[in-house]
């Protein structure tokens, strides 16, 4: 009889320690799931905060924002930006010209771009600057985005630096248009686009 009540005795306490191992696993699981869930959150909120900055389709760094409205500034002021210097920028090399233009700018904007693009090739402005020699480089003053309605309406404030025979020469460069959410592509990384385009002011200073 004491030895019936021994083993019984012993099983119970077998029952009671695998008891407390599966407890105590379920607790563990339980606390591991909590703590890989949140370090799942802190990471994705601080990849929420990283922002690339696009230079002509290139990622050049990433940059931690916690603002949401700085990281649309940095966007669209690096669309207009970019645009301009393809756009405006040129070098005595037809290819060069065209595979900024064609290849990248044109795919920023709308119809109007391709308009004013279709405009200086009737007029043999590309042909002109390639023959001449000429290097025009953009450089940009000011941008003025307008938030509070959509599309934003934008204003570009600069020159074109003109490098002619040894000699640098200026023109004034001033445009407005408006800015409005696209799909990305591998052309258009931004995910913007420039509709209603002008040109203010190209006057030689």
């Amino acid at each position: 009889m004491t030895e019936k009540y021994m083993i019984f005795n012993d099983l119970s306490k077998i029952r009671s320690q695998s008891n407390r191992v599966l407890y105590l696993s379920l607790i563990l699981t339980f606390v591991a799931t909590l703590l890989n869930g949140y370090l799942t959150y802190l990471t994705n909120e601080s990849a929420k905060n990283n922002f690339y900055l696009l230079d002509n389709g290139q990622k050049l760094a990433a940059v931690r924002i916690r603002s949401y409205q700085r990281a649309v500034d940095i966007l669209c002021e690096g669309h207009i930006r970019n645009f301009h210097q393809l756009f405006f920028g040129l070098e005595a090399d037809m290819r060069y010209i065209k595979r900024n233009i064609e290849g990248q700018a044109l795919y920023m904007g709308d119809h109007s771009i391709q308009r004013m693009y279709n405009r200086l090739v009737d007029q043999n402005y590309y042909e002109d600057v390639a023959k001449s020699g000429y290097s025009i480089e953009v450089e940009m003053d000011s941008i003025q985005i307008d938030y509070a309605k959509y599309p934003f309406a934008f204003r570009f404030t600069g020159k074109q630096r003109i490098l002619k025979n040894g000699r640098t020469e200026y023109r004034n460069l001033i445009t407005q248009g408006y800015l409005e959410e696209t799909k990305s592509s591998p052309n258009n990384l931004n995910g913007l686009k420039i509709i209603q385009f002008h040109v203010m002011d190209n006057q030689d200073l």
